[in-house]
């Protein structure tokens, strides 16, 4: 029994936005602009753009490719187990901890009804011991409902997309009607208060990054789509831009909105009272309707828990990719009736677990996050150079033009937006990586296998380089390399890795392997 193909392209698209508009609609535009006044506006331009070059990566991939879990899988083929488990570990990592970070979202917005569920440690919010319990029930009931299906899972989505497409547009506009002052644009130290470098703090621990991020079930979800060849392309380019428009509203909206007492000491300390759940906050701050206000709190509720639900279903099949790859136990490669992996599931709720203890509020969680998604996306660039040359010969239904400088632009972009999560940040991703390396010595012993490490050497590179120039780089770092030198040093890092990336592939691959063996077609009446 393998997984069903019966996703259609609405439900596709609708995976990507519900992964984008989840929690960070309610935050980031408060934190964003903490970071960089109003010039979080270019933040959200330049992230989306961002996004989009990597997404591309991966619109050929995927097409060309349509198997579950694929970009846990690429890797695989192309450079053999060390570099395959290496990027699968952060992926499931950074996936297995999006349904946490949503519910966390929640917990602090409800807090502000019932004070139980939080306490501030040094003005940071922290579950309690209710909110951990109540934690844990919402993170069961949603591995409990993905038992019964992808398609379920994703005509639930279909439902609450559309709630979170809309709501956020209507807040936005009644927040501008009641308040607007142009003024806070320009006249609290220019539009760009904290100079350039503050855009690109902004796009990873603003939640720029972390927001944009969220279209990875597109990606993952791929292999189990109606004509993926047709559909992949369009879904990420509709879904980033659609994304785009509604976060550009939020933003405007809270500048404009802000009194003038909230920026009495610059934007770096922008407050107000209820600020811990922003936009709810704001519209109490305005005397705006009391129904507005309802609305905002379930949609406050029903947003992240979307995301984190088609996140569930989005980290168990990076779980089953990693056991048909040998990297986990063969048994989370093992499917229920229904299609569903139901012991990676099972494992994911227990991770999710553990990634509550001790929580740092939303926005402390954001940056780890960041950090592991994006390193990730550095497998679309690298794994499409090399299926290029290795299999030149699979039709490609869609094929993104200049695939080089493409892919070389893609994977730059990447590594800066990690390096500017700041070493604080990118020690704790080096961390998990050296956790994952345990654990792919215990697989070894088990396995008695071979890792190719002729063929996976750059990998520990790549990581060393990254946080050496991390360490002693201008973000968080010794300061050591100067601000413009450091991602000069990042810009030359990534072009040697890539270089070596593709010096460093098989010679041939096991392009069966990436052949929708696991997949069987489902005929629908309707599609998902």
């Amino acid at each position: 029994m393998g997984l069903k193909r019966s996703i259609g392209p609405i439900g596709l698209m609708f995976s990507a936005v519900s992964g984008v508009l989840g929690s960070a609609w309610l935050f980031s535009p408060l934190y964003a602009a903490q970071h960089a006044g109003p010039a979080s506006l270019i933040a959200w331009v330049v992230g989306w753009f961002a996004m989009l070059l990597i997404a591309m990566t991966f619109g050929e991939l995927v097409t060309t490719f349509p198997v579950a879990g694929g970009n846990a899988r690429y890797l695989h083929v192309t450079h053999g187990p060390l570099v395959g488990f290496a990027f699968s570990w952060l992926l499931w990592l950074g996936y297995s901890s999006v349904a946490p970070v949503e519910t966390m979202g929640v917990l602090q917005y409800l807090s502000s009804l019932y004070p139980a569920l939080t306490h501030q440690v040094h003005g940071v919010p922290l579950l309690t011991h209710v909110g951990y319990g109540i934690a844990a029930g919402v993170l069961l009931l949603m591995c409990w409902l993905n038992f019964y299906g992808i398609q379920w899972v994703v005509r639930y989505n279909s439902v609450m997309v559309w709630v979170k497409m809309i709501v956020p547009v209507i807040i936005a506009g009644f927040i501008m009607w009641a308040a607007f002052h142009a003024s806070n644009f320009g006249s609290v130290a220019g539009f760009m208060p904290y100079g350039l470098g503050s855009v690109a703090t902004t796009l990873s621990v603003g939640g720029v990054i972390f927001a944009f991020a969220g279209y990875a079930p597109a990606i993952v979800l791929a292999g189990e789509a109606k004509n993926p060849q047709r559909t992949v392309p369009l879904v990420l380019v509709g879904a980033l831009t659609l994304c785009l428009i509604v976060y550009l509203l939020l933003q405007i909206a809270l500048i404009g909105a802000l009194p003038s007492g909230a920026l009495d000491h610059g934007w770096a300390h922008a407050h107000y009272v209820g600020d811990t759940s922003p936009v709810l906050g704001l519209v109490s701050l305005l005397g705006l309707s009391s129904h507005l206000k309802d609305l905002i709190f379930v949609t406050a509720i029903l947003a992240p828990l979307g995301t984190a639900f088609i996140f569930v279903a989005t980290s168990s099949r990076v779980a089953y990719a990693m056991g048909q790859n040998g990297y986990f136990p063969g048994v989370f490669a093992n499917v229920s009736r229904r299609g569903v992996p139901l012991l990676a599931v099972c494992l994911n709720f227990f991770v999710g677990i553990l990634l509550f203890f001790p929580s740092p509020g939303w926005q402390g969680m954001v940056g780890f996050l960041v950090s592991a998604f994006v390193l990730c996306y550095g497998v679309g660039p690298i794994a499409l150079l090399c299926l290029r040359a290795q299999a030149p010969d699979v039709p490609r239904a869609f094929k993104l033009p200049c695939a080089k400088l493409w892919c070389a632009g893609a994977f730059i972009i990447a590594n800066l937006i990690v390096y500017w999560t700041g070493w604080g940040t990118v020690s704790k991703i080096l961390m998990a990586i050296g956790l994952g390396f345990v654990v792919l010595l215990a697989m070894t012993l088990v396995r008695r296998r071979s890792w190719n490490i002729k063929h996976g050497a750059w990998i520990l590179f790549y990581f060393v380089c990254l946080g050496f120039i991390s360490y002693y780089g201008d973000f968080g770092g010794r300061g050591l390399f100067k601000a413009g030198w450091d991602e000069v040093s990042i810009v030359t890092m990534s072009i040697v890795v890539l270089w070596l990336a593709y010096l460093s592939k098989l010679k041939t691959c096991r392009i069966e392997d990436l052949v929708a063996k696991d997949i069987h077609e489902a005929h629908e009446t309707h599609e998902a």
